[in-house]
């Protein structure tokens, strides 16, 4: 097989740390470019990768010449880059074009329209459900607090049902529900804040659920937890967290159960047909 030449445009937190470590263990070329308003590993990205650079985000076209200059043949999108960055940063003639021809800025719309430019200079995404798998948890609950107790599953299968229809309109894959109904939504706000919200206002009794989107591109945006989701939960009052199986990256897996288990929270990965 070949050698790949593979680039990780790097956004907030570890994924991007994880999946250029999977790319150099496959023996690939690695290219990072580290958005500097969201990359948060630079020094560490910079040791493992073949060529780093670090680019505004709004600088689409000197990141596009570096990928052709390079002979790029795969990308990986990895890590966040919040939405509100569409608001304050400048950009270049090029990032222009591309925001021109979206009507509707989503996080979707945008990461299809980058993919697009992409493909134009023979660039294929990689999925990161290839580069994640072994942080993909499958079916399992991971402390000894069940979610099918106190007449919990009922409610979570509603949630799941929610969840899947906010996701398909792109508005976010997070939701916080109770036996009182739906407490909170996420939106531009981000899953921290929806949990957070939503764990307070339920008192005790909300659960939070993060799910794929009903036709989840493998090739960006996979739901993504770690601790400080687990302690965002906690310090609110939640009871815990139910994500779907086979659909969410879940980072530092060992910190996060040995963590909901002293905190007695639920944490579960379930299927819909499960519930």
């Amino acid at each position: 097989m070949d050698k790949r030449k593979v680039a990780i445009i790097a956004g907030y937190g570890s994924l991007p740390l994880i999946g250029a470590k999977y790319i150099k263990e496959k023996g690939d070329e690695l290219l990072i470019i580290a958005l500097k308003e969201s990359c948060t590993l630079n020094e560490e990205l910079k040791k493992l990768a073949d060529h780093y650079y670090e680019f505004s985000v709004g600088l689409a076209g000197k990141i596009m010449k570096t990928l052709k200059k390079h002979k790029i043949t795969h990308a990986l999108l990895s890590g966040k880059v919040e939405i509100k960055l569409l608001h304050s940063t400048r950009f270049d003639l090029k990032a222009l074009l591309i925001l021109a021809k979206i009507s509707l800025r989503s996080t979707d719309s945008i990461n299809l329209a980058i993919i697009k430019e992409l493909k134009k200079i023979n660039i294929d995404m990689l999925s990161q459900k290839e580069v994640y798998s072994s942080i993909i948890p499958k079916s399992m609950n991971f402390t000894d607090k069940s979610f099918t107790s106190d007449g919990l599953k009922e409610i979570i299968k509603e949630g799941f049902l929610f969840a899947k229809h906010i996701g398909a309109l792109d508005l976010g894959q997070s939701i916080v529900i109770s036996k009182d109904g739906i407490l909170s939504v996420e939106s531009a706000e981000g899953t921290d804040i929806t949990f957070a919200r939503g764990s307070k206002l339920g008192k005790g009794n909300a659960i939070c659920i993060k799910t794929g989107k009903a036709y989840q591109d493998e090739r960006f945006d996979l739901p993504t937890v770690g601790l400080d989701t687990l302690k965002n939960i906690a310090e609110n009052g939640g009871l815990g967290l139910i994500m779907e199986s086979g659909e969410t990256i879940v980072v530092d897996m060992d910190k996060c159960i040995n963590y909901a288990k002293e905190n007695n929270l639920i944490f579960a990965a379930v299927s819909q047909d499960e519930l």
